[in-house]
């Protein structure tokens, strides 16, 4: 019998000895389903109840309250945009939330568009509960800089005119 008991108990430590991942991972495996736009996948990084909400001005607007309707929010969302794609420019967690600043990025007719958007996830048990997202605007040029400066891209920077005068 104690050969059974220390395979049990084997078995029972490696499945311990796994990590489970941090509130920061979670989102970053959510962003990574996203851009592959796998819903699925998306899905699973998500509690049954769910909620999706926008903050406008005073007002919270709830998107989804689970994960089923978020499942389908999402699939009309790429069948807009099949080409959308989610930098995150900066994270910052705190306990079971986790704040992100992200880039997104789509191509209308032939013209590359990208817009920013500040998003705060809150995770219970390795699953996102809830997020919200503020209001989409454009990105900052700093941030976008820093990144580019992690990434080894080279920065251009901005040509500088001469001022000239006008008349009135």
């Amino acid at each position: 019998m104690r050969p059974y008991l220390f395979a049990a108990s084997l078995s029972f430590l490696s499945f311990t000895s796994q990590a489970a991942p941090t509130p920061t991972e979670v989102v970053e495996s959510f962003i990574q389903a996203y851009n592959k736009h796998d819903v699925e996948l998306m899905v699973q990084h998500t509690s049954e109840t769910v909620r999706w909400m926008h903050i406008t001005g005073t007002k919270v607007e709830v998107e989804t309250s689970d994960r089923t309707e978020f499942g389908a929010a999402m699939t009309d969302y790429f069948e807009t945009l099949k080409d959308a794609n989610a930098t995150i420019l900066q994270i910052i967690d705190s306990g079971s939330y986790v704040s992100t600043v992200e880039r997104v990025t789509w191509d209308n007719d032939g013209e590359h568009l990208s817009q920013c958007s500040i998003g705060t996830f809150r995770i219970k048990d390795g699953k996102l509960a809830e997020f919200w997202y503020f209001p989409a605007h454009a990105c900052d040029a700093q941030v976008e800089a820093e990144t580019i400066e992690k990434t080894d891209l080279p920065v251009v920077e901005p040509e500088i005119g001469v001022l000239q005068e006008t008349q009135q």
